[in-house]
């Protein structure tokens, strides 16, 4: 693996623990008063936004290169690890209003639309930099 990819993975790990920091100030503000614990969705989204951030820079990678079994491999990885911290919250809250309902459903499809938009971009930009001129 290249200095510059391994850098490349490093920081996208970084932000998503950076975003995971934020996400964690969100529920604790919002949704610690519908039963979820905010200390357990900290440890939670630290420990899946670490491992969602290798997991996803490895699926990229392997899209890029075309390794199709690491592709396999990492793929369950970024779907568990994206998914864990809305899973627990769900799961973990009382009776959350409607609206509430709505709001939460409406943020994870938006971070997931964003998050396929951005690793498509991410592989088109990889391949023209490998394609031949």
């Amino acid at each position: 693996m290249s200095v510059r990819r391994q850098t490349i993975e490093r920081s996208w790990v970084l932000i998503s623990v950076l975003y995971g920091l934020f996400r964690a100030s969100l529920v604790r503000a919002f949704l610690s008063k519908y039963g979820v614990n905010s200390a357990v969705f900290l440890a939670i989204e630290l420990t899946s936004s670490a491992l969602y951030g290798l997991s996803s820079a490895r699926v990229v990678g392997a899209i890029v290169d075309s390794h199709w079994r690491k592709l396999r491999q990492w793929i369950p990885a970024a779907l568990v690890t994206y998914a864990a911290p809305d899973a627990y919250v769900f799961a973990s809250a009382g009776h959350l209003p409607g609206n509430m309902v709505e709001i939460l459903l409406s943020i994870v499809a938006v971070t997931a639309v964003i998050t396929a938009v951005g690793m498509w971009i991410q592989v088109r930009n990889k391949r023209g930099e490998l394609s031949p001129q």
